[in-house]
């Protein structure tokens, strides 16, 4: 028998705990991504004082308060509150803030589902003031920015446009203000109109990415499917964005013949998606106003939602994959042959939604007890607050049909044709907010 000294022995203790902690996953900070200080960035140009930087900071850039899920255990005390997804899920008693830079996949203005509280923020002085300046001086520029520039911009000066309509029958300081900003982003948007040959040359930022599944590879086993056209990402971003969904069946050959005979007999078209798929993602693209005046698709992907149904050898599901892949302006204006993504893995700081049908940033929690705050987890819960607990639900094939008509049969689309992107465009050219732009026109 071999006797080691007390010193040698905590020696190797000591090793054995330092290698187990470089080993595990670092533990997840609320702050990750949060600004030092609330300022204008250089996203557009190097000047943060540029006037699009301005006006990027005034839609993007602010501080939000929420509570914390026992994700982050910095959060305790907690207490159960009721959340969608969960009937008592536990959060902190005290609030806690960020500040949050805005340059990632998220529209301007927030928080603005059930809560008119980010239009406020800016329709309050000195930033209404401050921001109608800066719209002044970017429309008096008298050399257009590039392309790509002009693309990222009209996004997003397009959303606060569509975001401040909802003020426009407003009769109070308000709705005076909103109305006093929408003849200015009016004309602004029509001034970063791209033509069409400007559109065609804007990187595909999806084909430059890294890591990612080769989606619009028909030989790659995923396929973009559609039972009904209509998706609530959509309707969420104002028809400004199309959600394209891309699944990857574990038998390809045999999928949508299996769903459509389901769907024929008025079954669940899919009752366990991680049985008949290995993965399935949503691929968010953006959608521009042409110097036509027409809505038309782009070669730009905004965002990625990736879901991976994880088998063991026997092919016996084990677990859901989280993972979403973010554009930040930032990186794709500092660099175009690059895909701009930033990724988001499940144990990153994601705001929770307030209903099955937010899909905004930093929504309040409805309900008393929160006092109105959001509430801040990783995006493993927030994906769970929908999907369930194994997110493994796929809402493409949870649609009541009327059993009166004839069964919507799903189809698999080509993906070179972008058909959903077409639809969405053409859905948004008869919205009234549309309707109302007459700066490109």
């Amino acid at each position: 028998m071999h006797c080691v000294r007390t010193s040698t022995l905590a020696s190797l203790l000591t090793l054995v705990v330092i290698s187990m902690t470089c080993l595990a996953d670092p533990p997840s900070d609320y702050r990750a991504g949060s600004l030092v200080k609330e300022e204008p960035q250089s996203i557009y140009a190097a000047d943060p004082r540029d006037s699009w930087n301005r006006i990027f900071y005034f839609l993007f850039t602010r501080t939000t308060e929420f509570r914390l899920t026992e994700d982050f255990k910095e959060g305790a005390p907690f207490f159960p509150t009721i959340t969608i997804g969960n009937p008592a899920l536990p959060v902190s008693s005290r609030t806690f803030g960020r500040i949050e830079s805005g340059d990632r996949a998220i529209d301007p203005l927030y928080p603005n589902f059930i809560t008119s509280k980010g239009v406020e923020a800016l329709l309050a002085d000195p930033q209404f003031t401050e921001f109608k300046h800066a719209l002044k001086d970017a429309y008096a520029e008298p050399t257009p920015r590039s392309p790509l520039h002009r693309a990222l911009m009209q996004s997003d000066v397009w959303a606060a446009y569509d975001i401040l309509s909802r003020e426009r029958q407003t009769n109070d300081r308000l709705g005076d203000r909103a109305r006093d900003l929408l003849p200015l982003l009016d004309r602004f948007i029509g001034k970063l109109a791209l033509k069409p040959a400007e559109i065609a040359t804007l990187p595909r930022n999806y084909e430059m990415s890294e890591g990612l599944p080769e989606f619009f590879d028909a030989s790659s086993g995923w396929t973009e499917v559609e039972w009904f056209p209509e998706r609530l990402h959509d309707e969420s971003a104002d028809f400004r964005r199309a959600a394209r969904v891309f699944l990857k069946p574990t038998k390809p050959q045999e999928f949508l013949a299996d769903v459509n005979n389901r769907v024929r007999q008025r079954k669940d078209p899919l009752p366990d998606a991680t049985t008949s798929l290995d993965g399935a993602a949503i691929v968010t693209e953006d959608l521009l106003i042409d110097s036509d005046g027409r809505v038309v698709p782009s070669p730009l992907t905004y965002e990625v939602q990736l879901r991976t149904f994880v088998k063991d050898r026997l092919g016996k599901f084990k677990e859901t994959t989280v993972a979403q892949y973010e554009l930040s302006r930032k990186l794709l204006l500092a660099d175009p042959s690059s895909s701009g993504f930033i990724r988001l893995d499940a144990e990153q700081p994601a705001y929770l939604p307030s209903a099955g049908n937010d899909y905004t940033f930093a929504s309040p929690t409805l309900g008393n007890k929160t006092g109105g705050a959001a509430i801040l987890g990783n995006l493993r819960r927030r994906c769970q607050s929908c999907h369930g607990v194994d997110a493994a639900s796929l809402f493409t094939f949870e649609i009541a049909s009327d059993p009166g008509q004839t069964p919507r049969l799903a189809r698999r689309l080509r993906v070179a044709d972008d058909l959903h992107a077409s639809y969405v465009a053409k859905e948004k050219m008869e919205q009234p907010n549309f309707k109302s732009l007459h700066g490109s026109r």
